[in-house]
């Protein structure tokens, strides 16, 4: 009896349980939206092929003030992280001392 009564929850076990699709690769990623998805499995619409030759731009996020190697890096970086944007500001202003920089935590929170 008791083994029969194992079997039956295995089975209700087995039958109850959530498929989850295989995938190749184990690595999950955040898409541009904030949705969990397979890495391999995304499209990166965030690939920017940006110029050498684009001048740097100033640009703050309303926590914190960075200079972007070109307007093209930013824009790629707001692709990517669409809830920590950052527009761009005077470039004098990266220079000010007054200015919050943003810090290294900072930079590695936004994935810089």
């Amino acid at each position: 009896m008791k083994l029969l009564s194992l079997f039956l929850l295995a089975y209700i076990a087995y039958t109850a349980a959530k498929v989850v699709p295989a995938s190749n690769s184990n690595s999950l990623s955040i898409d541009q939206h904030g949705k969990r998805v397979y890495a391999d499995v995304t499209e990166d619409n965030c690939d920017y092929s940006c110029p050498e030759k684009d001048p740097s731009v100033c640009a703050t996020n309303g926590q914190c003030i960075l200079k972007f190697e070109s307007r093209c890096a930013m824009s790629a970086y707001n692709c990517r992280n669409p809830q920590k944007m950052f527009k761009p500001v005077e470039d004098h202003r990266c220079t000010q001392d007054w200015q919050p920089l943003c810090m290294e935590s900072d930079l590695r929170e936004f994935g810089l």
